[in-house]
């Protein structure tokens, strides 16, 4: 009884524990601003549409036709506030408490893996104040409810009692729910997804490795099926495996000897600069040149350590060896160059297992040499100070306004929602997010240099008014600056801002149809 009582006070000691910490880094790197990338405008207007009726469709062109440009995991977590508020704020607070409810059960799982209480808070503790993990909890992104529902899943095969069979055993069904729903937040779960069925592949338990690739292809059939029903594609992702760059389509498409290549140059970015950027911050990665020696060996200790500290989960080692792995591998599989973008959801784990494998060889080291002592993981702790750092540079950045650049873009965007039209269409670089300031029917341009193409997708999408903005995009000065160029005489400036320059102009819109039908290009059916 005292030993049963010891320990749970020592639990709720440490949840409290970690609660504060939590708190504290979360409140001092919060950001409530709108982050500046497309992707979390995205879920936000996906929600915005489910809770509106609409399904989950486009509102931003104002037909609400239904897509699939994302998979509905997130937005659907997302409507539980959405349903109340039309704030961001709120929907940081949650992303932020997926990641603290992820990080609590990720330390009871070290515990149940017989792991030291001090241990297991040091390692989740690490995990929990990564800068990268915390920049994506402050977003209004799918990384942190995809780390709770994939920690979830393997808590679902922790909790599955061996001498029960297995269709009699809820935690089996939750298993199946938890790692399906993972991969409806991110198509980067099927790691996971491969990773489950090899760990029961590996303890030769043939009837629950079926069983488990059965159930997961059940989840996917009402997905399949609403695509199907749409006339939409099954998978995005698949058609941009094989070009050169999906930013420029110009450059054209990989044979499959040059996307081999690719998969391992992009393996060893990962292993060699992507790694020590997240897990050693204070290691500056430069991912335009190639990885140093430093960053290598350091990749290679770190890899090391990895797989030693998931070597202590015993009977589960090898769950978490094929999830690496399988990360790894569908994260090579991506075209477009991420750094160490697509490996935060599955940081926290990595990094426990860096903290739980440099503890146990520290303490193999010492029983070598005779020592009679063990490392206390207490002085593991202080590598948490070497995060410091990071956490100040994402704080002053999270603290800050938008660059000038976006600044202006907001202020064009702003102005079209307090001075135009809720119906105006514009055309911009970054259209979901001049939506969110907007609140105007918005599109874009397509990727090409050829300007007749360029300036004929404005006119099929209706559009009235083009944002000619300095964010720092290439696509900016390849493909619509030389098309305005070219076509000065469609365009007149509306609203103009300084520091840097950012203009919105006119688009003549029937004098572009007549430009184009007098050059042999047909004439629109509203003529």
């Amino acid at each position: 009884m005292k030993e049963r009582l010891f320990t749970s006070s020592a639990s709720l000691l440490y949840t409290i524990a970690l609660c504060i910490i939590f708190i504290f880094v979360f409140n001092y790197t919060f950001d409530s601003k709108l982050d500046s990338n497309g992707d979390n405008c995205r879920y936000y207007m996906l929600s915005t549409s489910i809770v509106q009726g609409h399904g989950y469709a486009d509102i931003t062109d104002g037909e609400y036709n239904p897509i699939n440009i994302f998979p509905p995991g997130y937005p659907l977590l997302m409507c539980a506030v959405r349903i109340f508020t039309d704030g961001i704020v709120p929907q940081k607070i949650l992303n932020g408490l997926f990641f603290l409810t992820s990080i609590l059960i990720l330390f009871f799982l070290l515990k149940k893996n017989n792991l030291p209480y001090s241990l297991a808070f040091v390692a989740v503790s690490a995990g929990m104040i990564n800068y990268r993990v915390l920049d994506f909890a402050t977003m209004m992104m799918s990384e942190m409810s995809f780390l709770l529902f994939s920690i979830l899943a393997i808590w679902s095969i922790m909790k599955m009692d061996k001498e029960k069979l297995f269709y009699k055993d809820r935690y089996f069904y939750l298993l199946i729910l938890f790692a399906s729903y993972s991969y409806h937040i991110r198509t980067q779960g099927i790691a996971l997804i491969f990773a489950i069925v090899m760990y029961f592949a590996f303890a030769r338990r043939w009837k629950e490795t079926l069983a488990f690739i059965v159930g997961f292809a059940l989840c996917l059939v009402p997905w399949m099926v609403r695509n199907k029903l749409a006339g939409l594609p099954q998978e995005r992702y698949m058609d941009t495996i094989s070009m050169a760059n999906p930013w420029r389509p110009e450059d054209g498409q990989l044979g499959i000897s040059e996307i081999i290549a690719r998969f391992f140059s992009t393996i060893k970015m990962l292993v060699t600069q992507a790694l020590p950027n997240s897990i050693t911050p204070f290691l500056n990665v430069d991912y335009l040149k190639p990885a140093s020696l430093l960053e290598c060996v350091v990749g290679i200790i770190l890899v090391l350590l990895i797989f030693i500290g998931f070597w202590r989960f015993k009977q589960y080692k090898w769950l978490f060896v094929f999830y690496f792995l399988g990360t790894l591998g569908i994260i090579s599989i991506f075209s477009s160059p991420s750094g160490n973008r697509y490996l935060t959801a599955l940081l926290p784990v990595l990094q426990v297992g860096v903290i739980i494998g440099l503890y146990t060889t520290l303490n193999l080291v010492m029983k070598k040499f005779g020592t009679g002592k063990t490392c206390s993981p207490w002085i593991l702790s202080l590598l948490i100070l070497t995060s410091v750092s990071g956490i100040k540079l994402l704080h002053n950045e999270n603290k800050a306004p938008y660059y000038p650049g976006y600044h202006n873009f907001i202020k064009v965007a702003e102005t079209v929602h307090d001075k135009y039209p809720k119906g105006t269409v514009v055309c911009s670089r970054k259209p979901e997010l001049f939506y969110m300031f907007a609140k105007s029917r918005v599109t874009s341009y397509p990727f090409t240099s050829n300007d007749k193409e360029l300036i004929k997708a404005l006119i099929d999408n209706n559009t009235e008014y083009v944002v000619l903005e300095n964010l720092g995009f290439s696509s900016t000065s390849l493909y619509l600056y030389p098309a305005i160029e070219k076509n000065q005489e469609l365009f007149k400036i509306m609203l103009s801002y300084d520091n840097p320059p950012t203009w919105m102009l006119k688009f003549d819109r029937e004098k572009a149809q007549q430009k184009f039908a007098t050059n042999n290009e047909p004439q629109s059916d509203s003529k």
